[in-house]
């Protein structure tokens, strides 16, 4: 089937995807999860769908300028291969839904572009969830009973902070942080794939921008382990923001 003709209603829910991840690391099989939203779309869509001088021209690598804050410097055909090497090997995919779609930016670089994407590379991922599937599910208990029985690595710029406020916050079911890698830009993802060998790790939550799509499935491959893109998850935590609401162990 067509990603053009895949109802919103087919997406799995938060609650079926945490299923999918407890289940990998039950029996220990790899597993990885991407999600494409507005920025993967742009990357993707280098010298296919927009020229290198659209690129550019966009809010998004023009808002990346101004913060330092992508983690990507564009054009970089390279970073758009690697990113769809990345999605075909993810086990999940998330993506932005037909109608009523949450993320923040023109329809034009959302899921119409996604569909373009996926069916000029042929692109047929076996699951598909929302792409904001990151921020829902730290809403259920059930994601806090997972880090917290099983061992997690953090990426991500964020991470440090990140461990520091959930430990605290969560101490009746801390989370157990095995590690947290720092983590930038794109120019460092082989000196980070070499540097998580040296953890003892179950499951990986990586927030590190359009990245994530090339590191979560190389994590998964490479350490036969459970791999998460996490978004901005972490910096919504660490600078509180209401678009994502936890799961709070007082209430």
């Amino acid at each position: 089937m067509s990603l053009k003709n895949f109802p919103d209603k087919k997406l799995l829910s938060e609650l079926e995807v945490l299923r999918k991840i407890h289940g990998a690391l039950r029996v220990k099989k790899p597993l990885s999860l991407v999600r494409i939203g507005d920025g993967e779309n742009i990357v993707l869509s280098q010298g296919k769908f927009l020229t290198d001088q659209e690129i550019e021209k966009t809010y998004w690598v023009r808002q990346g300028k101004k913060s330092n804050g992508k983690g990507v410097t564009l054009p970089c055909r390279p970073l758009r291969d690697k990113m769809l090497d990345g999605i075909r090997k993810a086990e999940i995919v998330g993506i932005c839904r037909n109608n009523k779609d949450q993320v923040a930016a023109p329809s034009k670089y959302k899921r119409s572009l996604t569909n373009k994407i996926f069916d000029h590379y042929k692109i047929k991922p076996t699951n598909l969830c929302y792409v904001f599937v990151n921020r829902k599910m730290v809403s259920y208990r059930y994601f806090w009973k997972i880090i917290h029985q099983y061992r997690t690595l953090l990426i991500s710029k964020w991470a440090d902070q990140y461990a520091k406020i959930i430990q605290k916050d969560y101490s009746s079911l801390k989370p157990n942080i095995v590690g947290c890698i720092n983590f930038s830009h794109y120019k460092e993802l082989p000196a980070i794939l070499k540097k998580v060998g040296e953890f003892n790790f179950d499951l990986v939550l990586i927030s590190s921008g359009v990245n994530a799509v090339i590191l979560a499935p190389a994590i998964a491959e490479q350490y036969r382990k459970v791999a998460i893109d996490f978004g901005k998850t972490m910096m919504y935590t660490v600078r509180p923001s209401k678009r994502i609401k936890p799961w709070n162990p007082k209430v």
